[in-house]
């Protein structure tokens, strides 16, 4: 009878095992979660007015280079706000390279034309030269924008306007166009 105990406990302890390791062999299971991100825009949110001190016409007449005036800047035109450059790109991480140029057309005032240069400059590393061939003033590198931000630059008071000596001098106002050109590639300097 002893022995037939033991090998009922036996049985018992062997069976217990099986069935407390059988419940313990079900699957581990894994899933996913997941989204989508969708590619955003670059884009030029604002461009500066570009307003220069006065002079008189005997020194627009040898040639003269005019300081920036920040008082006379108003918000004009399509996308100027005031003294403000601003670009946005969003596009992502993996696609953050951008330029941007600006080209000066001739000032005028009636019939005297007169070609200028601005050495423009402003706040998060904007710089360059403003003429009638365009010039690189700003990029993604110096903006820092990284696929993933917007950012903005009040103009310098350093920023001035150089203008050749011209015969056609007359008093009044000059005006001239600046084009603003965002590119999405690096600059090639």
């Amino acid at each position: 009878m002893i022995l037939g105990l033991a090998t009922v406990a036996l049985a018992t302890l062997v069976g217990g095992t099986l069935a407390a390791q059988a419940a313990d062999t079900g699957t581990d299971g894994t899933s996913v979660g997941e989204f989508t991100v969708a590619s955003g825009k670059l884009s030029l949110d604002a461009v500066p007015t570009l307003a220069f001190k006065g002079t008189d016409v005997a020194s627009l007449a040898s040639g003269t280079k005019l300081a920036y005036n920040s008082d006379a800047v108003t918000g004009s035109g399509k996308t100027s706000t005031g003294n403000t450059l601003t670009v946005s790109d969003f596009r992502g991480a993996d696609n953050a390279a951008w330029n941007l140029t600006a080209q000066l057309s001739n000032f005028t005032n009636g019939s005297s034309t007169v070609a200028g240069t601005i050495d423009y400059a402003g706040a998060n590393a904007v710089k360059g030269t403003i003429s009638a061939d365009g010039g690189n003033v700003w990029n993604n590198t110096d903006a820092k924008t990284g696929g993933t931000s917007s950012v903005s630059a009040a103009t310098d008071s350093t920023t001035a306007l150089t203008l050749p000596a011209t015969a056609t001098a007359v008093s009044g106002t000059y005006d001239a166009d600046i084009t603003w050109t965002l590119s999405a590639t690096a600059s090639a300097e």
